[in-house]
């Protein structure tokens, strides 16, 4: 018996991966949708504390400025990127000699002569290729957006619905309350987390900003989205944040402080707010392991490439919550929890 049980498990486990793999291009969007529907209700509940003539804004008018809030964010960081990219080739001739120079300075430190050179490398050309593919794949995802932005809209809808469905499905009050104690919770871990998260992360970029800023780096804007954006990738996206204007800043300037000054200062920022700030405002919400966080990053890395990495976190404490409402997948949640309270 426990033998066929275990071979159900892999089986059902098997066609879910198989599931995930195959209906990337639908579950993707859905999900990404989901994410961008928790924010618009977070900024609503906000905009609703708002006093307007001693009362409250009416519903329908916080949920307005909330969408377009939210759509003119992601028109306006569109915009900021497209432009880096091309400003980014367009000054890219700028800093060939410059990246000649420090592959100069490197091997003439370490005793080797003829030294290769950024045209002998080809480098330039690659960056070319790389630019265009990186401008095709921005184009692609701004295509894909509009769907994203379609399922939202039907989520808004449908939200006002959902409690009249519940109790139209006439199940029994326990299985009605176990299904509402199941949602609240995921609701509730997924509101604070991402609401959580994207201040933190708001902050973390507005402080590295001042960083670029004050170094003078090129792109500082862009590279302050980055910090914002790389923020929500578990433990790999602050350092890749991180050394991204990092290395920029080696080539840019002949000295090595600017560089030091970028990767000291942001790390510092990251590790203040990240390891300080976060938790406190966090709570026991997010109560999954750190070695799960990784495992997650890596799988959904592979399943879903980025976007995997920016939803690894939700989707597994989604799963752990869920897990832990029922006898059989309990010890699942057990296992993939910080403390194993769940």
């Amino acid at each position: 018996m426990a033998i066929q049980r275990v071979a159900a498990w892999l089986i059902t486990i098997a066609l879910i991966l198989v599931l995930i793999v195959v209906g990337k291009d639908y579950l993707v969007p859905i999900f990404m949708a989901l994410v961008i529907w928790y924010l618009v209700n977070a900024l609503d509940r906000e905009f609703n504390k708002l006093p307007w003539i001693g009362k409250h804004l009416p519903g329908a008018v916080t949920l307005g400025m909330s969408l377009i809030f939210i759509g003119l964010t992601i028109y306006i960081v569109g915009d900021t990127i497209v432009e880096t990219i091309q400003g980014f080739v367009v000054d890219s001739n700028k800093y060939i000699p410059k990246i000649d120079a420090q592959i100069a300075r490197m091997y003439e430190q370490m005793g080797i002569d003829d030294p290769p050179t950024v045209e002998g490398l080809e480098l330039s050309t690659q960056l070319w290729a790389y630019s265009a593919e990186l401008l095709n794949g921005f184009t692609n995802f701004a295509r894909a957006l509009l769907l994203v932005l379609l399922y939202v809209l039907f989520f808004l809808i449908e939200q006002g619905a959902f409690g009249r469905k519940m109790a139209a499905l006439g199940l029994p009050l326990q299985e009605t309350n176990r299904l509402s104690v199941v949602l609240s919770k995921v609701n509730d871990a997924m509101r604070t987390y991402l609401g959580v998260k994207t201040f933190t992360s708001m902050l973390t970029a507005l402080l590295s900003w001042i960083v670029f800023y004050f170094v003078g780096v090129d792109y500082a804007l862009f590279w302050a989205f980055l910090v914002f954006l790389f923020n929500y990738v578990p433990t790999i996206g602050s350092i890749t944040a991180t050394l991204l204007p990092g290395f920029l800043a080696l080539v840019q300037f002949d000295t090595l402080s600017p560089f030091l000054v970028i990767i000291i200062g942001v790390t510092a920022i990251q590790l203040l707010v990240g390891n300080i700030l976060e938790p406190r405002l966090m709570g026991d919400n997010l109560n999954i392991s750190p070695l799960v966080v990784v495992l997650s990053l890596i799988l959904w890395s592979m399943l879903w490439g980025v976007i995997g990495m920016l939803l690894s976190v939700p989707i597994t404490v989604a799963i752990i919550i869920v897990c832990s409402q029922f006898e059989t997948t309990r010890t699942v949640a057990v296992l993939l929890s910080k403390d194993g309270k769940v």
